[in-house]
């Protein structure tokens, strides 16, 4: 057994057990994945945005380990494109290889895992999957929403369009997540749902975030209230990059929080925080801070 045992055990989770992420195959969603995967070697279906690989990368890039030298292949490639357009291929690219890494790391540890691609700002899309999902295993025992996008700007330079990606990204979601479990014949034994902590305490340039992730809140307290299941809100701090994945904090923004006094999380005690907040804390509690340091 791996770290966590005890506390997958406590959950229930097996071998057989399935474990819905939404967010992605990247990132903190990743390294749960991968908690859950050490612990109870359960299956795991991953969802989100970016495009799944649908074989393997040309040999014209996969040498290019960095983005720079990465922008630099495509941009010497026959018919080279614009440079937007390089920027976003790019972006592409990595993180189509972090999603490949993440199946590949889930795999090693034990898990049958899969990853498909779904917005879930469409309704219709989330509903469908989620009932794929149910129906081709016939249980659904955990399910992680992690979805959200940040677009930081002070709120004089905040514009409306801008302001809905980020909030509906969150509330849309989320709505569309629950009203798919509100068409299963059971509730998952859980449903996390990845805030901030700056829906808490507030964060310079983050108002749109900040109000999206207190609406996420909100949306769980409430389906919970109404369902009787269980659905907490983690608000997290700022986490640290881990391997190949990055974190959510780049260079410049590590330096501020540094200058802040800010710490970042761990990632292997983030995720082994949750885990053990899903094992042993209240199940009445809807919602957690988890930060490295004070805010």
């Amino acid at each position: 057994a791996g770290e966590g045992a005890a506390e997958a055990a406590a959950l229930g989770l097996d071998r057989d057990s399935v474990v819905l992420l939404v967010g992605g195959a990247r990132g903190i969603t990743a390294r749960f994945a991968a908690t859950l995967a050490t612990a109870s070697r359960c299956r795991i279906e991953l969802l989100g945005r970016t495009p799944a690989p649908t074989g393997p990368e040309p040999a014209s890039t996969a040498a290019a380990r960095t983005p720079v030298e990465l922008r630099a292949a495509l941009a010497a490639g026959p018919g080279a494109p614009k440079p937007a357009e390089i920027d976003r291929a790019a972006r592409l690219i990595l993180a189509q290889r972090e999603i490949t890494t993440t199946l590949a790391e889930l795999t090693a540890h034990g898990s049958a895992a899969r990853y498909r691609s779904v917005d879930f700002r469409e309704r219709d899309a989330v509903l469908q999957a989620v009932k794929e999902i149910h129906a081709e295993h016939g249980r659904l025992d955990g399910v992680v929403f992690a979805a959200g996008i940040i677009e930081d700007r002070l709120i004089a330079e905040k514009t409306p369009e801008s302001f809905q990606r980020v909030y509906g990204t969150k509330t849309a979601g989320a709505a569309a997540l629950f009203a798919a479990l509100d068409d299963l014949p059971s509730a998952p034994a859980f449903t996390v749902l990845f805030g901030s902590i700056a829906a808490v305490l507030g964060n310079r340039g983050q108002a749109d975030y900040a109000a999206a992730n207190d609406a996420l809140e909100t949306l769980g307290a409430r389906w919970a209230a109404r369902t009787g299941n269980r659905a907490l809100t983690v608000h997290w701090g700022p986490w640290a990059p881990s391997g190949t994945h990055t974190g959510m904090v780049g260079a410049e923004l590590g330096r501020e929080y540094a200058r802040r006094g800010v710490r970042l999380i761990d990632p292997d005690e983030g995720t082994a925080a949750l885990l053990r907040e899903l094992a042993w804390g209240d199940p009445a509690v809807r919602a957690v801070v988890h930060t490295a340091s004070g805010w």
